[in-house]
């Protein structure tokens, strides 16, 4: 479970997602976290399980690049990228048929990966997978933060 002890609510750190060699199976490469944050005060109702003084609250990730995909090959291949939800439910993003030897952009940017469940083991999370094992090499860029929509909410 993917979760970030802090003395006070992040504003944010930069996270990518970086591979060579994609797989020919579905890998989830990243997922949301949540966030353990001071709460002397027991403001929030759901408590880290590990110290009892801190709440969790829930994060997201949001997405600032494209996915960028480089096919290494030398024939026309596709890659292939889904959401799958802190619920497991999966969500085709897109199939992409990439020219031998190009590069193409899945707009993925301006998208958010959510954590909204605090205990839950993970959060949304990015799948991706190619036509064949190691022809394509993966980059992107985005900002992992406390989500805003609950910031000061009790």
């Amino acid at each position: 479970m993917a979760r970030i002890i802090c003395r006070t609510p992040s504003s944010g750190k930069s996270v990518r997602i970086a591979s060579n060699n994609v797989t020919d199976a579905f890998i989830s490469y990243i997922d949301a976290p949540d966030f353990s944050v001071p709460d002397a005060a027991n403001k929030y109702p759901v408590r880290d399980p590990t110290d009892a003084s801190r709440a969790i609250r829930p994060g997201e990730i949001f997405w600032l690049t494209p996915l960028t995909a480089k096919n290494k090959d030398t024939v026309d291949r596709w890659i292939e990228v889904k959401l799958v939800t802190e619920a497991n439910v999966s969500i085709q993003v897109g199939r992409v048929e990439v020219p031998a030897g190009d590069t193409v952009f899945i707009p993925i940017q301006g998208r958010s990966l959510l954590k909204r469940v605090a205990n839950n083991a993970i959060g949304d999370s990015i799948h991706i997978r190619a036509e064949a094992n190691n022809v394509f090499d993966i980059w992107c860029a985005g900002e992992e933060r406390l989500s805003s929509e609950h910031s000061g909410v009790v």
